[in-house]
């Protein structure tokens, strides 16, 4: 059974947080010579447009919490409603796939689980009533947007230091970003804290340390984010749960993104385990 609530939980905790901060680049205007942006409002409105151009991009995902992590590798369409997603996935020692699209988030269940989770079927769509549903509704769908990070550093993001760097064999530009949790509190949606304790935290003036890699065409290939000043703080986050980075790594920016529901024979309805 810890097996099947780690699969299952471990999923939908990374899927929730694809959606909330996962998928995020900045953009630009592109030079020989990268412009360094002095303040979170300037970057903000030259990645805008660069985001808006590009919607789409391969990235590889890490999210390592107390000694644990969940990989990821995948693809996503980023275009407001008609965003879609899909990733590769590895919980433990369970391989998975997630795809959402159509306002609708499907997990690919492992031989193992089907007759337990969705009656045997290959598939199961997560329900539209459920608590995870709810938040990945409209709204949340949209936190695919790359650009969605963009609001959380615009509202309360202060650019602390850059540096030109190579990454990857390219030229980059590194920002370190403190992001103000009171500041920013309704964006915070993939901490796994309820937002009545974020409300408390917020209290606290904690920091939420954000990392951007920029490349030439002022396009992200890696964001960080730490989660750890949240979690060590809060009196929600369970045992073992004081510390969580997120990693998210770019490539092929503006390659199409071809994301299809599964077909509907193959689909039943998700039912986590107890």
């Amino acid at each position: 059974m810890r097996t099947r609530q780690v699969f299952a939980v471990g999923a939908l905790a990374l899927a929730l947080t694809l959606t909330g901060c996962g998928a995020r680049p900045i953009s630009g205007t592109p030079t020989a010579d990268p412009q360094v942006f002095g303040n979170a409002q300037e970057l903000v409105r030259a990645a805008t447009n660069q985001t808006a151009k590009a919607k789409s991009a391969k990235f590889a995902m890490e999210i390592a919490f107390g000694n644990q992590a969940m990989n990821g590798q995948g693809e996503g369409r980023f275009d407001g409603e008609n965003s879609a997603m899909q990733l590769s996935m590895t919980v433990g020692p369970v391989d998975e796939v997630l795809r959402y699209v159509d306002k609708t988030m499907y997990l690919q269940v492992p031989e193992q689980y089907r007759a337990q989770m969705t009656g045997g079927k290959p598939w199961g769509k997560v329900p539209q009533d459920s608590a995870i549903a709810q938040r990945m509704g409209t709204a949340q769908a949209q936190q695919n947007d790359p650009s969605k990070v963009l609001q959380q550093i615009q509202e309360a993001g202060t650019i602390t230091r850059s540096a030109h760097e190579t990454l990857d064999a390219q030229p980059v530009t590194h920002y370190w970003i403190d992001v103000d949790l009171i500041k920013a509190l309704d964006t915070f949606t993939d901490t796994g804290l309820s937002q009545d304790e974020l409300r408390k935290l917020a209290g606290k003036q904690l920091i939420v340390p954000v990392e951007l890699w920029l490349n030439q065409d002022q396009l992200p290939v890696r964001i960080t984010e730490d989660m750890s000043p949240l979690l060590k703080a809060s009196s929600e986050a369970p045992a073992g749960m004081q510390s969580m980075k997120i990693t998210v790594k770019y490539t092929d920016w503006g390659v199409p993104v071809d994301v299809q529901a599964p077909p509907a024979d193959q689909v039943g309805e998700l039912k986590l385990p107890n």
